[in-house]
């Protein structure tokens, strides 16, 4: 089997049925594993019903515990992680497969198009410069969460302790430490971010402290 597709999802119903069933036409992803993070929606019937493998938590833990039962549940040579608003613009989740067939990489980060409600970019901006101090290489989007990877680095990132949301800064900096190419590239992804109500802030904030938690326990490493 060559590619699995993870897709972690908490309280997704709205957009997660026109995401997977764009993977199941697209045809490129050989097997679909949706990981339901606890939701209190539909999110769970929706995966039970368009992906090949579907898990569900009990409770919320987080991506990062979402993404690594996926990992683990997976079969395929390449590991794919997408979000689950992607809907339509799914589709182009093969253009992160494209640098490993050819072995340009390792781990694959891919752009994402928000509809102008992103927020403040202080989490971006703070780990953009931790990378470029660690590696030199300057990544514009360094939280992306559509990310591939070889089945074969699976035991380097499962061992990472990251928090929720600081999965993706982990995982770049683990493939720093290890020597890992890494490609980012342009892809024509599109959700509609968190925007700036309560939600929006909330997620940020969340988003924030996860992710600088993951820094502070690594920090001597990687600071």
């Amino acid at each position: 089997m060559k590619t699995s597709v993870i897709i972690p999802a908490y309280n997704e119903e709205r957009h997660l049925k026109s995401t997977l069933q764009t993977l199941r036409k697209a045809g490129w992803a050989n097997e679909l594993i949706g990981v339901n993070d606890g939701s209190s929606d539909s999110t769970g019937r929706i995966m039970e019903k368009y992906c090949d493998v579907s898990i569900s938590f009990i409770k919320n833990h987080g991506k990062t515990a979402a993404a690594k039962a996926g990992w683990l549940a997976s079969k395929g040579e390449f590991i794919v992680i997408l979000d689950a608003d992607l809907r339509d613009s799914a589709i182009y989740g093969s253009e992160l497969l494209y640098p490993l067939e050819s072995n340009e990489a390792d781990l694959v980060i891919g752009t994402v198009m928000g509809s102008g409600k992103n927020g403040f970019g202080l989490v971006k901006r703070r780990v953009q410069r931790l990378i470029h101090r660690r590696s030199g290489l300057l990544l514009q989007m360094p939280l992306s969460g559509q990310r591939a990877f070889r089945r074969k680095h699976i035991e380097h990132y499962h061992q990472l302790q990251a928090e929720g949301f600081g999965l993706e800064t982990m995982m770049t900096l683990k493939a720093v430490e290890e020597g890992f190419r890494i490609k980012e590239v342009e892809v024509p992804f599109v959700h509609d971010g968190k925007g700036w109500g309560i939600q929006g802030m909330c997620h940020r904030a969340k988003q924030w402290l996860e992710v600088e938690r993951c820094l502070w326990k690594y920090g001597k490493s990687y600071s």
